[in-house]
């Protein structure tokens, strides 16, 4: 049985209602050895927590990576964000084993297709100072290492930041295991094939990485300073008339955002207000991977979400707190006719995520 005839029976015998499903991995390309695995990302309605599984399946070794809609788009974003893309290659690069959702399977296929393609692009400032010197340090270290277990230990990690600076220098993607040699070797095999000649002998492994070390703009360790000081910055006064409209909405609600990256320049923490007028209910949403914690300035607010399969609802009062967990679907509603409901919200992320669905039970 080939790859993907196999990956697709195991779908369909373990997960027959999924949404859709791919396959991809080595196993698919030339690269394939006697213990290459199916990587099969698996795409479920209704999932409440995402989980990767190793095991075997009529004698297959199998990866899975079982995600919701929600769940496989924040864990794609993780991966493009450190510039590994994992997932996003199993997607791009693999195939459609199943898809009932009308081609959304597709779709997501040909848009990571072209992120993967396109690269992550150049690095920051800070990111290519502290790749020079990462070298720069590895170097020296080799250059006085006496004992010969530690000086094989510096070799290796020599070569793969040799390798990683290469890559970030040129816009590519980074990679860890054979996927760091994988990428180096495509764009630029001469590079890949130099290191791993070169790897036990630290006189020319020194050559090779100080070349490349170069091009990167030379040496970088005396002066070298990472801002690392969160003591000595200022404080941000955000009045209550200057809260801005330019955050993520839902219909029924009004979101208004008080400390966000755009507002004050946060990096993990975002709060704001919500208000709902009288009588209106919001539409279902979810955050994302934010917590969110919720103070109820005034008003009676109601939150349902979904226990059970039932709908649940936490009517609240003025002073109360509410806590959302990750990725679960709610509402909010304003069951009073006369006076708005409006809470003061606090969320993990530094982006207000906003998630519409169009039922508790969607994900």
């Amino acid at each position: 049985m080939d790859p993907v005839t196999a990956a697709r029976a195991f779908v369909e015998e373990t997960f027959p209602g999924a949404l859709y499903a791919f396959v991809g991995g080595s196993v698919l390309t030339e690269r394939r050895t006697s213990t290459s695995d199916l990587d099969i990302i698996v795409v479920l309605d209704g999932l409440d927590r995402p989980y990767r599984e190793s095991l075997r399946w009529r004698e297959w070794p199998i990866e899975l990576f079982v995600h919701s809609e929600t769940s496989l788009t924040a864990y794609i974003e993780r991966d493009f964000a450190v510039r590994k893309p994992t997932l996003a290659r199993i997607c791009s690069e693999g195939a459609v084993l199943t898809d009932r959702t009308g081609g959304r399977a597709s779709d997501l296929q040909a848009e990571l297709g072209e992120r993967v393609s396109a690269g992550p692009g150049g690095q920051r400032a800070d990111q290519s100072e502290r790749a020079r010197y990462v070298l720069s340090d590895l170097l020296d270290d080799l250059a006085g290492a006496t004992d010969p277990g530690e000086r094989a230990f510096i070799s290796w990690e020599l070569v793969q930041a040799t390798a990683v600076t290469a890559l970030g220098l040129a816009g590519r993607w980074q990679g860890t295991g054979k996927w760091l040699l994988r990428e180096l070797r495509a764009h630029d095999p001469e590079l890949a094939d130099e290191l791993l000649k070169v790897h036990d002998d630290p006189e020319k492994l020194t050559a090779v990485a100080s070349g490349v070390l170069e091009r990167a703009g030379g040496r970088l360790w005396e002066g070298y300073r990472a801002q690392g000081d969160p003591f000595h910055q200022t404080l941000r006064h955000v009045p209550a008339g200057e809260l801005s409209g330019e955050t993520a909405q839902s219909a029924g609600m009004r979101r208004l955002a008080a400390v966000s990256g755009a507002t004050t320049g946060s990096s993990r923490l975002w709060m704001g207000q919500t208000h709902v007028p009288p009588a209106t209910r919001s539409s279902d949403h979810h955050h994302g991977a934010s917590e969110t914690g919720i103070y109820v300035v005034s008003g009676t607010p109601s939150f349902v979400f979904l226990e059970d399969g039932r709908e649940r609802r936490i009517d609240a009062r003025p002073g109360d707190y509410v806590f959302v967990p990750p990725y679960v679907p709610h509402r909010e509603e304003n069951p009073d006719p006369a006076q708005e409901a409006v809470v003061v919200i606090a969320r993990s992320t530094q982006e207000a995520i906003v998630v519409n669905l169009p039922g508790l039970h969607a994900r």
